[in-house]
């Protein structure tokens, strides 16, 4: 399987941009490596246009997200194209990775954790793009879980309510198809991210990094994001896929992240 998986990966397209200096002999090879053809240039006008013509499979932007200009990057990568965005940023900063999560990256990876952290989190990615063959093979759990009006759908990486689809991305459908697994169950932070990202963050950036990912599913998901009762928050402790229409007195009392 393993052999058909990454004859499946020769025909993807990678496109990297960056408004800083990086360490590309810790980028451009490990995409190499797992299948990528990719095209590497400095950001400016042309990105988006470029963008659009390449429609790449993985964007990978080398940016300092302690900027505005670019986290608007950011921004108007998620906007321009569907393809998983992986940030490089200096570090360590939690609020500057957990304000390029929140405008629209997938995943982020400082430059203090190497090429190897780079190469085991692209790894992880690819692994979660099952192929519909792989997905057949696999019999680990249900092809659909439903919890009350939300249905997740796994053999289409779809989540849907009351008939009508919700537009996540890969990264948010695996939180909320993680939370769903463990509806009624609270999860702490660095539970969801070692369960989506096959990587141990500590408590303090697991905490930044999910508070943003909850908030992006919450505004798609929940009838009224400011009062939750899909995802709730359990203070100190961590978020729940509440199963019962009626929340918990505990559970109405806790904080919203």
């Amino acid at each position: 399987m393993a052999d058909r998986f990454h004859e499946g990966l020769r025909s993807q397209v990678a496109f990297v941009t960056h408004t800083r200096d990086y360490r590309s002999a810790e980028v451009l090879p490990s995409l190499a490596r797992h299948g990528f053809t990719t095209t590497e240039r400095p950001h400016d006008r042309e990105t988006e246009r470029l963008l659009a013509q390449f429609d790449p499979d993985l964007v990978v932007l080398a940016i300092d997200p302690r900027h505005d200009d670019d986290i608007a990057l950011v921004r108007q990568v998620a906007r321009a194209c569907k393809a998983q965005i992986i940030v490089v940023a200096p570090g360590p900063h939690p609020h500057g990775l957990a304000l390029a999560l929140e405008a629209g990256a997938d995943v982020c990876v400082r430059d203090t954790d190497g090429g190897e952290m780079f190469n085991a989190q692209l790894g992880a990615i690819l692994r979660r793009k099952t192929s519909p063959i792989e997905q057949e093979a696999e019999d680990d759990g249900p092809s659909t879980i439903t919890v009350r009006d939300l249905v997740l759908d796994f053999d289409r990486c779809q989540a849907v309510r009351n008939g009508e689809s919700i537009p996540l991305t890969p990264t948010e459908f695996k939180i909320l198809a993680y939370l769903a697994k463990n509806a009624g169950k609270v999860v702490s932070p660095v539970e969801i991210l070692r369960a989506v990202q096959d990587y141990t963050y500590s408590e303090r950036e697991a905490q930044e990094i999910v508070k943003v990912y909850i908030r992006r599913i919450r505004r798609k998901v929940e009838l009224d994001p400011a009062e939750p009762s899909y995802i709730v928050n359990v203070r100190g402790f961590g978020y729940m896929l509440e199963r019962r229409s009626n929340r918990r007195d505990a559970v109405r009392a806790s904080e919203a992240a």
